[in-house]
């Protein structure tokens, strides 16, 4: 398994919606609730393409062979007040990648991304008591604190989510 940065999302724009869907239909908490349509996902994509071009974000993939099995992104803060700071974004690991650890080695591989880009703080949120959550505690983020009813989940209950950091 290696690590990638991509600068553009278009060789992998079917494997990387194939993974959003896989997600999604799996009940992942990424902004997105089943069943997901393509073209949902493909704009979704394009949007994220949109960002590597400017420099807003950068895109990570964790591939198993030739398959994309996992991605995560960061998003910079663009204001002047926050430029030291980034935001993890939609960690994902293809069901059939899991438990071998991916998400770890993507969250790792972020981190070290953040630094080179003279990021000393990350952010995230993510659904209570999900499974990441779980990961991110492991890997030394910190609970900043919990919204009720924050996101709807595809069987139609709002869930909390849980506000993460990490000083690098």
């Amino acid at each position: 398994m290696r690590i990638e940065q991509l600068s553009t999302v278009s060789e992998s724009r079917d494997e990387l919606v194939a993974l959003l869907n896989d997600c999604v239909a799996d009940g992942a908490s990424v902004g997105f609730v089943a069943p997901l349509e393509t073209g949902e996902a493909e704009r979704y994509w394009q949007e994220v393409d949109d960002g590597l071009a400017k420099g807003e974000r950068t895109l990570l993939v964790a591939r198993e062979g030739c398959r994309i099995a996992g991605a995560v992104q960061i998003h910079y803060c663009p204001k002047k007040n926050g430029r030291h700071r980034a935001e993890v974004e939609k960690l994902m690991v293809h069901t059939a990648f899991r438990q071998r650890g991916i998400g770890r080695q993507l969250m790792t591989a972020l981190e070290s991304r953040a630094r080179a880009h003279q990021r000393t703080l990350l952010v995230l949120d993510t659904r209570s008591d999900d499974t990441a959550s779980l990961l991110y505690r492991k890997l030394g983020y910190q609970e900043a604190g919990r919204i009720p009813r924050f996101a709807l989940s595809s069987d139609g209950v709002l869930n909390s989510t849980t506000l993460f950091y990490k000083l690098l």
